[in-house]
């Protein structure tokens, strides 16, 4: 085993190295990460300031905007320069990033971490309901400081939610779509963003140069534990709204590569840090901010070109949105995959690769999110619950890091030196949310012990409708179909038949579907399994052939890899099969109707799906009984199981067969 695994971390170095060495920057890549990676990052400054002065009260001495301005710029170097863009970036599943590509790394040595991943893929897309609620509305009440809308007697702090409300449902309603078109504009509109807050915070910083005295450590670090920081160890959570989207950094690095990323970020980080520091030196004027004045990012704006920044604002916190919101789909797809969620209907809208639409987690978004702002009515009322699901998000992202660095690739000094740093800010993090719980935070923490409950339900219950299944060797099936075969009463169902299962067995085949095979007359059987793989874009496939007429298939496919293609997958696996003579040609009955599959020489293919339910007399313990009921509950309300693999149009036979038998009782009874 050790000598194993000696291989597997030399196969992932290699592969490293390799992918670094092809990876390199380009201009149209820096420009792609500019608009999908740095959206949640790029729009904090527009709520970050704002809560960091309401945590003072809304006014702030000189220590304390030097002290908070620094406390912003140390921490951002910490977390996001160097543990995402220098430490985490490299380490990477086959050029992916993010809690799942580290699951799949680790999770064949360390066995905790499936429930780590599962921790941190909750708080995700817990996050993914707060991101839209927050980039949105603030961006929306930016509107209250243009004086022709902020003064009239319309405007009000309700038709701001109504506002928002609408935004972020077109928002949602549009991926069905795709968004191959408006994906080319994210980029260029967030370069004008990034441009747009780096000038105007140049601009104030000109009016009072020794804000810059915020870039000493010390002043940061005497603030936070001295009595003139009224917020105690909570202002962290402020702190923290700064550092949103590091997380988003890191999933996306597979998407925009690892050399753009780190190739815009510093470009992006001066962009940020001169619209933090601008805003800083407006603070030290006296300003004052409660929790209904625009933030200060649109009162630095010149009142000129402000209805500019207020547009600038929305459209960047609508491209913050729309990255957190594919990222919810890739992740939902890849607990799909898992097993930790049922199966879902998935569509891929676009021609970019990995594009994903899932409307059942579309749906659920929405109605989450619309709930979150129709809750807190404003986005500074959000931001107590805003970072909690981030904090947890990174404390899982800092425990799968040190298992990789440790575990593949033998850096134990780094791991234990940098992963200690990282979790001990981020626990600092969270004890910052923990004291805003009651604010807020426990909305948070609902949403992320559903998902996570889900998650449990899902994987435990998998596990159990697969755990009592009798089974018949492969070669002796074979032998009672080719018997069975031979009786001409019966009518051929189709040429071929492909049974799905979950079951990875290749010399046995489950009892159920051999009896359905018995009943069913076909030229040739399938058995199908379609299992997740840790490397991300793999498609591969093995065969264990009994005959020519009965086939035990294992399709192999990368977490990203979409099984709604599964009718494809099987057409080439079956002409590359027919060119190795490993089955028969079979001649179409009616050419001229005949089917794409019929012409290539396959015959026609039907689908068998086991639909299993829970026996009444089953010996199933009640607390599995009842997890068991929920997860096939669940199943049923979220997706038909044709759509899982799409096979809609292909008339799919349904098979209902009963799970954990066994508890069956002999009753008396009197004949009269």
């Amino acid at each position: 085993m050790g000598e194993w695994r000696r291989r597997r971390a030399k196969t992932v170095a290699s592969s490293s190295a390799s992918a670094s060495a092809i990876d390199k920057p380009t201009l149209a890549g820096m420009l792609i990460a500019v608009g999908i990676v740095y959206g949640d990052l790029g729009t904090s400054p527009i709520y970050a300031p704002k809560a960091l002065m309401l945590a003072q009260g809304g006014t702030l001495d000189r220590f304390q905007v030097l002290g908070s301005l620094s406390l912003v710029f140390w921490f951002m170097l910490l977390v996001v320069t160097i543990k995402y863009v220098c430490v985490a970036m490299s380490a990477d599943n086959d050029g992916e990033g993010g809690v799942f590509a580290l699951f799949a790394a680790v999770r064949r040595y360390w066995k905790p971490s499936a429930v780590i991943a599962m921790i941190g893929a909750a708080a995700f897309l817990a996050d993914s309901v707060f991101t839209p609620a927050v980039s949105i509305t603030s961006a929306v009440e930016g509107l209250a400081s243009i004086p022709a809308i902020g003064d009239s007697s319309y405007w009000s702090q309700e038709l701001s939610i109504m506002l928002s409300i609408a935004i972020i449902i077109v928002l949602f309603l549009v991926q069905h779509a795709g968004t191959n078109r408006l994906g080319s504009l994210f980029g260029p509109v967030m370069t004008i963003w990034f441009l747009f807050i780096g000038v105007i915070g140049v601009i104030g910083i000109t009016a009072d140069w020794t804000v810059l005295q915020a870039l000493d450590p010390t002043i940061g670090i005497r603030f936070l534990f001295s009595d003139e920081n009224k917020a105690g160890v909570a202002l962290m959570g402020s702190v923290f709204l700064a550092l949103t989207g590091a997380e988003a950094l890191y999933s996306d690095m597979g998407h925009v590569g690892r050399s753009n990323i780190r190739a815009s970020w510093p470009l992006v980080n001066i962009a940020l840090m001169c619209s933090y520091f601008g805003q800083g030196a407006w603070m030290l004027s006296g300003h004052t901010v409660t929790a209904t004045d625009a933030a200060p990012f649109f009162q630095i704006i010149p009142s000129n070109i402000r209805p500019l920044g207020v547009l600038l604002a929305l459209l960047a916190g609508v491209i913050a949105s729309q990255a957190l919101i594919s990222g919810a789909f890739t992740l939902a797809a890849s607990a799909d995959g898992l097993g930790w969620m049922p199966r879902l209907n998935m569509r891929y809208p676009g021609v970019n690769k990995g594009q994903i639409y899932i409307p059942s987690v579309c749906a659920t978004l929405t109605v989450l999110t619309v709930l979150v702002v129709l809750y807190f009515k404003s986005s500074s009322a959000m931001e107590a619950a805003y970072g909690l699901a981030l904090t947890i998000a990174m404390l899982m992202v800092t425990v799968l890091l040190f298992q990789f660095l440790w575990r593949i690739r033998g850096r134990h000094i780094m791991a234990v030196v940098m992963c200690t740093l990282f979790l001990a800010v981020e626990l600092l993090f969270l004890s910052a949310s923990a004291v805003k719980f009651m604010e807020g935070g426990y909305i948070t923490a609902i949403i992320w012990a559903l998902v996570f409950g889900l998650f449990h339900i899902c994987s435990r219950g998998s596990l159990l409708e697969g755990s009592d299944l009798g089974h018949v060797p492969v070669d002796e099936l074979e032998h009672i179909l080719a018997v069975s075969t031979s009786d001409k009463r019966r009518d051929l169902i189709a040429d071929n038949l492909v049974y799905l299962t979950p079951d990875p067995a290749m010399r046995e085949i489950e009892k159920d579907i051999a009896v359905s095979m018995i009943h069913r007359r076909a030229h040739v059987y399938w058995v199908v399994t379609v299992r997740q793989t840790e490397r991300p874009y793999e498609r591969s496939w093995k065969v264990a052939s009994a005959g020519t007429g009965l086939h035990r298939v294992v399709i192999s496919l990368g977490y990203k890899e979409p099984q709604f293609y599964l009718r494809q997958y099987m057409r080439a696996i079956m002409a590359d099969m027919l060119s190795r003579g490993e089955i028969e040609r079979i001649e179409p009955q009616w050419p001229k109707l005949a089917t794409r599959n019929e012409r290539l020489g396959l015959g026609s293919v039907r689908y068998v799906l086991m639909h299993r339910i829970v026996s009444p007399e089953s010996k199933l313990p009640e607390s599995d009984r009842t997890l068991l009921r929920t997860y096939q509950w669940i199943k049923r309300v979220i997706s038909r199981p044709v759509e899982w693999f799409g096979l809609e149009t292909n008339d799919p036979i349904i098979d209902t067969v009963p799970v954990w038998g066994g508890g069956e009782q002999d009753l008396s009874m009197q004949r009269s």
